[in-house]
């Protein structure tokens, strides 16, 4: 096995050296190590290797605290002080922006943090059964369609991951054993939610045990037998949603819709996105990706008018459910692709101040590109991948906006995803 030395670490974690005029990414490797790696995948302009041995350690180099950290592909840096942590995604935040935005200063704010460990409200879990007959709940393993069965989880919220052993208790007895695709655990303020998402229709006895199990544990259970449009409360007599406080908001949400998993960054992102925008009393805003109103609700309850765009008619609906409940009625939600032309939807003909975007990976080229159509005096552009935000920030800048702030938020510790925010400003 080669002996490497890692000059600095890759945007997704991984070790980079340098041999022989060829680039080695080494999965488990920290900057300034030199290690044994074992290779793994061949190309013509570069390698790919796995850290086999450490012959000398980096000073940020820690024990991982979870039994299951070298198979579970849940978490890929609890080897790394969390402080090295940060400064790994800082990194490639910047490094993003000024190499492929081509903004040469960043205007770094500090990073938004809370608790490293049991941080994440909602996790979809595989179940299977190996070739010997045993039960696998857990997460894919590294590299690998193969599933890491896991009795506990310190990245779950500690109500969460608690329920696990009794899933390993209960599915052995029903008829449908082997016909659960997998689980989903959501958490809201006042509980827990389970998804049953189960391949065949259940028998009258299994829906009993799923009813009994959730009564003891106290969790709202709904089946899915199909794709999310099928999903139903399995008590229908008593019809709970979760929800959570924000800005002295109630944000209703159903356990499969898509929801900031980090509860306590989350409150923090959105006050930071109050006080970046800072609106006023006339101003028009416009949230685009705006899901069920996590930015759209708070900003109502600031600015004159808010209008919210979102792919998902569910979501959209959620949106206008959580305005009524909490007395908002300066807040408009309309389902559009924002990935298509949208220059004929009537929402498009209006003028807003401010401009929020949180789309999903993939960026949001296609609005960038048509964003003076807004006259925007400023937007604000949460980012869940470096990449394609410094792509859309070139855009951006080009259209006449400059980077004002940009930080990242810890909303993943103990893995490689970067979250971040970046303001920017007209002229």
């Amino acid at each position: 096995m080669p002996e490497l030395f890692i000059e600095r670490q890759s945007h997704d974690g991984r070790g980079i050296a340098r041999q022989k005029g060829k680039t080695t990414f080494v999965e488990g490797a920290l900057t300034g190590e030199t290690v044994q790696a074992r290779i793994t995948r061949k190309q013509r302009r570069f390698e790919e290797a796995v850290c086999e041995q450490v012959i000398s350690p980096s000073p940020y180099r820690i024990v991982p605290p979870c039994e299951y950290y070298d198979k579970c592909g849940g978490c890929s840096l609890q080897h790394l002080a969390l402080e090295q942590q940060r400064q790994v995604k800082e990194d490639a935040l910047t490094d993003q922006l000024q190499r492929f935005g081509k903004i040469s200063d960043i205007p770094l704010q500090d990073a938004l943090v809370d608790e490293a460990w049991g941080y994440r409200r909602k996790a979809r879990m595989g179940v299977k059964w190996n070739r010997q007959g045993r039960l696998l709940i857990g997460f894919r393993e590294k590299g690998s369609p193969h599933l890491t069965a896991v009795e506990h989880c310190a990245v779950l919220d500690s109500d969460l991951s608690a329920l696990i052993p009794s899933l390993y208790l209960l599915i052995p007895e029903l008829e449908s054993r082997k016909t659960i695709g997998h689980l989903e655990l959501a958490l809201g303020d006042e509980g827990c939610a389970l998804v049953v998402r189960h391949l065949k229709t259940l028998s009258h006895r299994d829906r009993t045990l799923w009813l009994q199990w959730a009564e003891k544990h106290n969790v709202h259970l709904y089946f899915q037998p199909e794709g999310p449009a099928s999903l139903t409360e399995a008590d229908q007599s008593e019809a709970h949603r979760l929800h959570y406080q924000l800005q002295g908001l109630e944000l209703a949400f159903l356990p499969n819709d898509f929801v900031q998993v980090n509860a306590a960054v989350n409150q923090k992102m959105v006050q930071q996105a109050l006080d970046w925008l800072s609106p006023e009393q006339e101003d028009r805003v416009l949230d685009l990706f705006a899901g069920f109103g996590n930015f759209s609700l708070p900003l109502a309850k600031k600015a004159a008018h808010v209008t919210g765009i979102e792919g998902e008619q569910a979501l959209v609906q959620r949106a206008k459910d959580n305005a009524t409940a909490n007395g908002i009625n300066n807040a408009d939600f309309y389902q559009a692709d924002l990935s298509q032309s949208f220059a004929d939807l009537a929402w498009t003909q209006a003028r807003y101040n401010l401009v929020v975007l949180d789309p999903p990976r993939t960026g949001a080229q296609n609005i960038c590109q048509q964003i003076e159509r807004f006259n925007a005096e400023k937007i604000l552009y949460v980012s869940c991948n470096p990449s394609t935000l410094a792509r859309d920030s070139e855009i951006l800048v080009q259209k006449g906006y400059r980077l004002a702030r940009a930080g990242i938020m810890d909303m993943f510790p103990q893995t490689t995803h970067v979250e971040s925010m970046a303001l920017f400003v007209r002229g």
